[in-house]
């Protein structure tokens, strides 16, 4: 099978699972997945110009954006946050288990294709990912609390208004 076929896979059967998921849950989640994948595309940029990593392949359009940013990696968000957010303890071994097979399995047989190249340790791997995780759940926690409301108030309603409607004061929205 050639690498190209491997990436446009791993791009590709993703987005499939996300016809299983309910629009709340796809609707609930999508912020911190969009979130989680932004987070690794700087990392990605930023590992590639300290040399923790060498991408060889990609696809195009995406030369040097990870494709597994915007497909595993944030489908994946969304399914482990359906299944595992309110509670901490299983979310973060859900992470660790999902990580470590992502970093010691998946991204070392990427290596041996020759579609990259990794120059830090799993560990180190594994640790980046745990920090994202964090740094994710917690951002998961803001994003449904009444903080979030209280920063942006009318960011929810004016989402949801029709165009057409006006606000109490007759100013169109």
């Amino acid at each position: 099978m050639s690498n190209q076929t491997i990436l446009w896979a791993s791009v590709i059967l993703p987005w499939v699972s996300v016809f299983f998921l309910k629009k709340e849950d796809l609707k609930r989640y999508m912020p911190v997945a969009l979130l989680g994948s932004l987070i690794t595309t700087f990392l990605t940029e930023v590992g590639i110009s300290l040399g923790w990593w060498v991408v060889y392949e990609n696809i195009f359009p995406l030369i040097n954006i990870p494709v597994i940013s915007y497909s595993g990696y944030l489908v994946g968000i969304i399914w482990i946050f359906k299944f595992t957010y309110r509670n901490f303890l299983k979310y973060l071994a859900t992470n660790l288990i999902i990580d470590s097979v992502l970093s010691v399995f998946i991204l070392r047989w990427f290596s041996r294709r020759g579609i990259l190249d990794i120059h830090i340790s799993d560990l180190q791997i594994l640790l980046l990912s745990t920090i994202i995780a964090f740094f994710l759940y917690a951002y998961q926690l803001w994003q449904e609390s009444d903080m979030a409301i209280k920063c942006a108030p009318d960011l929810q309603p004016a989402a949801s208004k029709h165009l057409d409607e006006k606000d109490k004061t007759g100013n169109p929205s």
